[in-house]
């Protein structure tokens, strides 16, 4: 902590440019892709095979049997029980149960998959309304905050952190390439909560307990805010390789991966934000 507490002007400088490489990379698969992140079919609209896995069917017969078919363009994935397709276009569950069957002698019944169809309208509706959340979060966030503690330096600081957790989980994202779906866009609704909670905390103390020194005061907050995340960090870790389960997948990946932009930003842009801020005012006065 007294490391970061004298090397606040370099902690700063260096938040500043991940964020920056954060957005370069935004806006890179932007104009080279047309997109920024890879949306699931739950969103970008489609198709989802689900196919009944107690014959034990590997994902290389599955995938040697869509090639036979002509298709490319899909996503597979299992668990212990279930095969997903995911594809735009509806496979022929006909003939894949007869290729599967005469190729892999696999006794596979019509009953054996069911096709879900998913509408581009309603996912983009999902993709627009976070988008519109995440925009009234941050304007509420900085009325509020800004009506509590009156002081415009804890509003930007709060702001700035939920900034750094978005943009760097949508750059994360969209290097990744990881299919986001639903979940995942709750998720990134979840992550405002940790930003402002971690904020509040920080402030208080800050703000509140005037005659303790910098550190001090910085130290009573810390204790609580990585606490509280790092247990939020673990069970999510946990939910993410134990549960074989997509949809919660999606979610803990997503949540985990802002939890620790979160901390990130806590130890290298919250606390040296508000020691330059300090600082700046005891040379004012």
């Amino acid at each position: 902590m007294s490391f970061i507490e004298k090397n606040y002007k370099k902690f700063l400088i260096i938040s500043i440019s991940i964020f920056v490489i954060f957005v370069g990379i935004i806006l890179f698969n932007y104009f080279k892709y047309g997109y920024i992140i890879n949306k699931s079919i739950t969103i970008s609209g489609g198709y989802v095979t689900l196919i009944n896995n107690n014959y034990h069917i590997t994902n290389t017969e599955i995938q040697n049997v869509l090639n036979q078919m002509n298709i490319t363009d899909y996503v597979l994935y299992n668990t212990p029980n279930i095969i997903y397709i995911e594809s735009e276009k509806q496979i022929n569950e006909t003939l894949l149960i007869n290729l599967l069957n005469q190729d892999y002698n696999i006794k596979l019944l019509p009953t054996d998959i069911s096709i879900q169809q998913y509408s581009s309208l309603v996912g983009n509706l999902i993709f627009n309304q976070f988008l519109f959340f995440v925009i009234l979060a941050m304007i509420l966030t900085a009325f509020i905050i800004f009506i509590a503690f009156r002081a415009s330096k804890i509003t930007l600081n709060i702001i700035s952190t939920i900034l750094f957790d978005v943009i760097g989980l949508l750059a994360i994202l969209s290097i990744t390439k990881y299919p986001i779906g639903a979940n995942g866009f709750i998720g990134m609704l979840m992550i405002l909560g940790f930003a402002i909670d971690n904020n509040v905390v920080l402030s208080t103390n800050i703000v509140k307990e005037k005659d303790k020194p910098f550190i001090e005061r910085v130290r009573m907050s810390f204790r609580v805010g990585m606490l509280m995340e790092i247990i939020a960090l673990y069970t999510l870790l946990l939910l993410y390789f134990i549960v074989p389960e997509p949809s919660v997948d999606e979610f803990a990946f997503v949540l985990s991966v802002a939890i620790i932009l979160d901390l990130l930003y806590y130890l290298i842009g919250n606390i040296p934000l508000y020691k330059y801020f300090e600082v700046k005012k005891e040379q004012e006065s």
